[in-house]
């Protein structure tokens, strides 16, 4: 078997050990690699934060969800039924191909597994490929046989596309994907409650890191100014910690909000956002949810026009992706606020704070009015 020779493989595994939005940007790879490789048997590892979304993926065969063990190595866990035992029984042959489709910093140990995962080929991106992997991942080339190098600044979908191209297999660059069942369907309207014929908005207040968070006061402001222009109810989509959020704009616009903080999965609230209209969401996993359930959105970039676009908060290489409908993702970015210049530096919002609620709201109404007419 060649690097390239995809269709002589039995055997795959899949490390995506990363977050939940980078699973579903890497929906198009999977996609594309079960389209290049019908025959072969399919492994995806994942974090256990990412096992509710990984459990449906329909191109894969199994699922485990492996936790780094104090001292080395990995503990693994089903995620899928039978997931484990095939994972033992191919990693008992030997895999015949193991891939890394992470191209930035690898900071929970995907390319380790990947090496000692007895494969024959091992593939990933470089640790050249940007300067946050260079420092933190030095020496991680030597696991690989393919490291591929592709250019900066695309976004990760592109980056994917690369690492399948480079195995010999048609890139696929077509929309993200979450595969929901019916029971999360249900439990979604359920929560969700009687729409009182009134179309939904979610909107999802939380992201990984403060700086990313556009202020609760300015975002309520926005909210309540699209609600009004929608004639809205508002779903508050989060975990606990959104809890406050979705208090601060049930009372700002009583009568319109349902709060889901804390009361989904992944997959329950992606079946949220697809009874919605339209979806506002900072640079989270939320944002790239909706892209996949087909649901315009707007996203609050915490970085500033003009800035690096091969940043880990760019939107150039992370807004949400729309499989060529680029019209129904809007990306609300600042100005740079100084000292900052290419990126924001600070540790709790700054830049992004600048962004104006009125012409925020503007940008959005305007979006989901573009969406309306399509729809004619």
């Amino acid at each position: 078997m060649t690097v390239c020779d995809l269709s002589a493989v039995r055997s795959i595994l899949v490390v995506k050990l990363d977050e939940a939005g980078d699973f579903v940007m890497a929906t198009p790879f999977l996609r594309g690699l079960r389209a290049a490789a019908p025959q072969a048997r399919i492994l995806l590892a994942v974090r256990e934060a990412v096992a509710d979304l990984a459990a449906t993926c329909r191109h894969v065969d199994g699922v485990v969800a492996p936790r780094p063990k104090e001292g080395g190595g990995f503990d693994f866990r089903g995620v899928t039924p039978g997931g484990l035992a095939l994972f033992v029984e191919c990693y008992r042959a030997g895999f015949d191909l193991a891939l890394v489709p992470r191209y930035d910093f690898d900071r929970h140990g995907a390319t380790t597994l990947a090496a000692n995962s007895r494969a024959r080929v091992v593939a990933g991106f470089s640790e050249t490929v940007t300067p946050w992997k260079a420092e933190g991942n030095r020496g991680f080339d030597r696991a690989f046989t393919l490291a591929l190098a592709p250019p900066p600044g695309r976004h990760e979908v592109e980056q994917n596309a690369a690492l399948l191209e480079a195995l010999g297999a048609r890139p696929d660059l077509g929309p993200l994907e979450v595969s929901l069942t019916a029971e999360d369907r249900e439990q979604a309207r359920r929560l969700l409650g009687p729409s009182g014929g009134r179309p939904l908005i979610a909107v999802a207040p939380g992201a990984a890191s403060p700086r990313r968070d556009y202020p609760l006061d300015r975002l309520t402001a926005v909210v309540a100014v699209v609600a009004a222009g929608l004639d809205a109810r508002v779903a508050v989509l989060g975990t606990v910690a959104e809890r406050p959020a979705a208090l601060a704009m049930a009372a700002a616009l009583p009568g319109r909000i349902a709060d889901l903080t804390g009361a989904t999965g992944l997959r329950v609230a992606a079946a949220a956002m697809g009874e919605a209209v339209l979806a506002i969401a900072m640079d989270s996993a939320p944002a790239h949810l909706a892209a996949a359930a087909g649901v315009p959105v707007a996203v609050f970039s915490c970085h500033p026009e003009g800035g690096d676009p091969n940043h880990i908060h760019a939107p150039e290489r992370f807004r949400p992706w729309t499989g060529g409908r680029d019209g129904r993702a809007l990306v609300l970015r600042p100005a740079a606020v100084p000292p900052c210049t290419t990126a924001c530096i600070a540790a709790e919002a700054h830049c992004i704070a600048a962004i104006d609620p009125s012409h925020a709201a503007g940008r959005i109404l305007a979006l989901a009015a573009a969406e309306a007419e399509e729809r004619r």
